[in-house]
């Protein structure tokens, strides 16, 4: 693709964000107060459906894109707060109404996409959220790209370690070897990875049975 092409995509992307933004679903984790309160008329302003709660539940539910969290009151409270940082359930803007290093190490640690200072400026919100969801949408697909990258290293060790067995089981050549794992798997309308990992069983199941004097 193109840096043109990439560019056309990128603005057609933040598009169809903005036009969704109605649809988008914030879960408000604020205590009652007239600072929360704002924030909520605010983001219903903007168009999100939001959903308000405290303390913050024990899951994040799973209908949710984008949470909003005031900080120092989990803090201060020492109130439990179970984030994945590093496989966020959804987006994550920490609601920061004083700054303090304890405050800021928190939001930190959580990696949150971004601080909403209190008493609210509006200005700034709806772009920080825009920003946050880009963001954490291009984490995600670098998070798939990893695992498939991890994946596919996995499936290219199992095979060579099948072939590997094959190799000294029957004293056939790597090619040999390989064609014989593709024809199985083919035979068996499976992939070849499925194949490898059932030979290498196959061959730990005996070596263990070797082990324990079975025949």
């Amino acid at each position: 693709m193109t840096t043109r092409s990439q560019r056309r995509a990128g603005s057609a992307s933040i598009s169809t964000l903005i036009k969704n933004l109605r649809s988008l679903r914030v879960l408000l984790l604020h205590p009652k107060s007239d600072e929360g309160e704002e924030l909520w008329r605010h983001l219903n302003r903007i168009g999100c459906q939001v959903r308000t709660a405290w303390p913050p539940p024990s899951e994040i539910p799973t209908d949710t894109d984008v949470v909003f969290l005031a900080v120092r009151p989990i803090v201060e409270g020492e109130i439990e707060f179970d984030w994945n940082a590093d496989e966020p359930p959804a987006v994550l803007l920490a609601v920061v109404d004083y700054e303090n290093p304890v405050v800021v190490e928190k939001v930190i640690r959580m990696k949150a996409q971004a601080v909403i200072g209190l008493p609210l400026r509006p200005f700034g919100v709806l772009a920080n959220l825009l920003l946050s969801l880009t963001n954490h949408r291009r984490e995600q697909k670098l998070r798939g790209h990893v695992k498939r990258m991890a994946d596919k290293l996995k499936a290219n060790r199992d095979i060579d370690r099948a072939k590997a067995v094959l190799i000294s089981t029957h004293h056939i050549s790597e090619e040999r070897a390989y064609e014989i794992i593709r024809e199985q798997a083919m035979n068996k309308r499976t992939t070849i990875e499925a194949i490898a990992l059932s030979i290498i069983n196959a061959s730990e199941a005996l070596r263990l049975d070797l082990t324990n004097g079975k025949p």
